[in-house]
């Protein structure tokens, strides 16, 4: 469980919510509080519906004026600073403090499904009646219970675009999905060349949707109901887009299922939480390879 303070800009003038909200980033990394994540509520992206979508702006205009959030495990540090931003910001900002359990996740994700494209993929929801852009791969997902993997938020967004610029290069021919939700990773390995593909998820009816929407996507998928992964085999790839307590609980089990020379690829958290989660890899003999961010939210790749 987790409390988010979620920051939003209120005047009516577009230029003065932009200037607004550059001085709160400026005060709060003044703090130290540099785990700031952008346009999120309930911890999952939204659809900039604080900042107006007919001005003509971009993506990115919009998103210099949309909402930020910080995470924080106790709500009197995000009452502390709610007090301390109202004082210093008053009337320019409204902040609200909700707090973060996996029910909101997993609703937030599901209503927010819709289908966007990705360099080489067209990601839907399952029934989609838009057309598939030209040159790209159709992948059709359900979402059904609200399980983690529609691409709708920052660190699945990361997670793919890793897979399709750097698996030609890696070449891997087994991947594993650690907490694989919906198999949307699965799923995209498969249309990138792997042929050995496997994941785990806690409950069964995770596993039976993962497992439908592989078997929807003519994929084979080895999916098992496991709180721990376990495999007599190692996997060149593995992928663990989940909580940050679980990723510290589950690191020496999942190094022990890396190939030689294999490498992981974590997500799900944000820049405070990057700093213990690589020494506890490290200490596993796991190297960092590359890390990205996207609105706050961290990918980071291992090496053995």
């Amino acid at each position: 469980m987790a409390f988010e303070l979620l920051i939003t800009f209120v005047s009516p003038d577009m230029a003065d919510r932009v200037r607004s909200k550059e001085r709160v980033m400026a005060w709060l990394e003044s703090i130290g509080r540099t785990d700031i994540v952008e346009g999120v509520i309930d911890g999952v992206e939204t659809e900039l519906t604080d900042v107006e979508s007919d001005t003509g702006l971009t993506t990115d205009e919009r998103l210099a004026a949309s909402p930020v959030a910080l995470f924080d495990e106790s709500e009197g540090v995000s009452r502390e600073l709610w007090r301390e931003l109202h004082n210093e910001f008053g009337a320019e900002v409204r902040a609200n403090i909700h707090e973060i359990t996996d029910d909101s996740w997993q609703r937030c994700w599901r209503e927010s499904f819709t289908e966007f494209r990705t360099g080489k993929f067209f990601i839907a929801p399952l029934g989609d009646a838009l057309t598939t852009p030209d040159g790209l791969i159709r992948v059709e997902i359900d979402a059904a219970g609200g399980a983690f993997g529609t691409g709708q938020h920052a660190t699945t967004r990361a997670i793919i675009e890793m897979l399709e610029t750097k698996l030609p290069s890696w070449s891997p021919k087994s991947v594993l999905d650690v907490g694989t939700g919906t198999g949307i990773y699965l799923i995209l390995c498969h249309h990138l060349g792997v042929s050995r593909l496997a994941g785990t998820e806690i409950s069964e009816d995770l596993v039976e949707l993962a497992q439908a929407n592989c078997d929807a996507a003519g994929v084979t998928a080895d999916i098992r109901l496991a709180d721990t992964p376990e495999f007599t085999e190692s996997f060149d790839l593995i992928i663990a887009n989940i909580l940050v307590p679980v990723l510290h609980d589950l690191m020496p089990a999942i190094v022990a299922l890396l190939a030689s020379g294999g490498r992981l690829i974590v997500a799900g958290f944000v820049d405070k939480e990057e700093g213990p989660l690589v020494a506890k890899a490290q200490k596993h003999g796991l190297q960092v390879e590359s890390v990205t961010s996207e609105n706050g939210w961290k990918c980071v790749v291992l090496r053995v």
